[in-house]
């Protein structure tokens, strides 16, 4: 097994500590504060480094710095209390490959510490990192293509906030992908898909036999996500008896299936979704506090495409397939001043829409079919004037002689392109006053 320096100023911690991990079959070596520790490593260099952050004479941030600068390649697992969780993620920015939070459990440090002597030390195997599939110039975007590298270097747990559409599954996956676990497997769950009632076999699994139904043994998403990453979408939408039991299984790591009398072992990296402020959420009784805090080792904010304009023609250019012709400078001037109330999403559905009217032309402005922030599908003609005043009625009808038009009189493709069924499009144009526009129907 391994050698392990454990450093705490807590007797009682450390003693907790050496025990736990001596029990894992490790031989662990103790000191009291950094100053100690450096003097041990001096004697003979460990495997790794579990050390508390808050110490006299040297503390945990001053230990990982000289052991940064002497020894690179040694990981250091911190450890702190709940209270110090900022300084716990500049102790993952400095180097740090991981962290325990106090009072930890024999599985919280032991899973902490298998993984980090599971880490291979040789620069060679660090992989290309997939935070460049990031796209955008925005001070945001940067700051999140470097918080995508700095997660990929441990395995913190991950808190992604942000409006629907923003990109927190692609800034999710893009972690994994750039990690040294980047082959372990890579689970995404949307939580407001899973009806309460089964909830307990959709994470646990079940046996078979252990409900009506249960035909088959079923493996939950837990022991599916084992050794990698389980991503939670829309968590807030999740009950609070089962954050509960969330939460005990990100404490204990085990998990027992439905119809099981005996609990299994995982080692699950926790990746977590809202698309409301923490905050908020918590206050409305939407989040337990304690999961929150559980799930936010490093947390990321997407902002709504709106507040970042800038990085609209990044993204354009991403969408576009190879070889296509681009945008006119009209068409751009249109994309740059529209709200996107569906953010990224809804960029890369009008950009996908607009290839197919354009055929192999640049795109104009009527080849786009935009959401008005009032919901209804409006054309790019009220564009035109900004002082133009339309009702709904009139934008709605504009929109769909457009995109008739950029059809050819294709009606199912003019749906398509609209967003709506063709039963809802012909119903529509009967409805319309009396006016020449194409009839031509069919999927060619």
């Amino acid at each position: 097994m391994a050698l392990i320096l454990a450093v705490d100023d807590d007797p009682s911690s450390l003693e907790y500590a050496r025990l736990t991990l001596e029990g894992e079959g490790h031989a662990v070596r103790t000191a009291t504060d950094g100053i100690e520790a450096l003097l041990c490593i001096e004697k003979q260099v460990p495997d790794l480094i579990v050390s508390d952050l808050q110490m006299p004479k040297l503390d945990g941030m001053g230990l990982l710095s000289r052991v940064r600068q002497r020894w690179p390649e040694l990981p250091v697992i911190v450890v702190s209390v709940q209270e110090d969780v900022v300084l716990v993620v500049e102790a993952i920015r400095q180097g740090a490959h991981n962290y325990v939070l106090k009072p930890f459990t024999p599985e919280s440090i032991s899973n902490a510490v298998a993984r980090a002597l599971l880490t291979p030390r040789s620069d060679k195997a660090e992989p290309k990192s997939a935070a460049a599939t990031i796209r955008g110039r925005s001070p945001a975007l940067v700051e999140v293509r470097h918080l995508v590298t700095l997660a990929a270097r441990c395995d913190v747990n991950l808190l992604i906030t942000g409006e629907t559409g923003t990109g927190k599954e692609v800034v999710s996956r893009a972690v994994h992908k750039s990690g040294k676990f980047a082959d372990t497997p890579f689970i995404a769950h949307n939580c407001a898909a899973t009806p309460p009632e089964l909830f307990e076999s959709h994470f646990f699994g079940h046996k078979k036999g252990a409900f009506t139904g249960a035909v088959q043994d079923h493996v939950g998403l837990l022991e599916a996500a084992d050794g990698g990453v389980l991503f939670l979408d829309e968590l807030s939408s999740m009950a609070m008896e089962h954050q509960a039991k969330l939460l005990r299984v990100i404490d204990d790591g085990e998990v027992r299936p439905v119809g099981m009398q005996k609990s299994r072992r995982v080692s699950v990296r926790f990746f977590a979704a809202l698309n409301q402020p923490p905050a908020e959420m918590m206050r409305s009784g939407k989040l337990r506090e304690d999961l929150y805090y559980r799930l936010r080792g490093i947390e990321f904010f997407l902002p709504p495409l709106r507040e970042r304009r800038e990085d609209i023609a990044d993204l354009v250019q991403h969408f576009l397939s190879e070889g296509a012709p681009g945008f006119t400078p009209e068409a751009v001037a249109v994309l740059e001043g529209h709200d996107w109330p569906g953010n990224v999403r809804e960029l890369k559905n009008v950009v996908q829409s607009a290839l197919v009217f354009a055929g192999e032309g640049k795109i104009e402005p009527q080849h786009m079919n935009l959401q008005s922030s009032l919901g209804g599908a409006t054309s790019t003609e009220q564009h035109k004037s900004a002082t133009q005043a339309l009702t709904l009625r009139e934008i709605e009808q504009n929109a769909i002689l457009s995109a008739l038009e950029a059809a050819g009189g294709n009606r199912g493709k003019a749906a398509q392109a609209l967003g709506i069924d063709r039963s809802t499009l012909w119903r529509k144009l009967a409805a319309m006053p009396s006016r020449e526009h194409p009839d031509k129907d069919g999927e060619e």
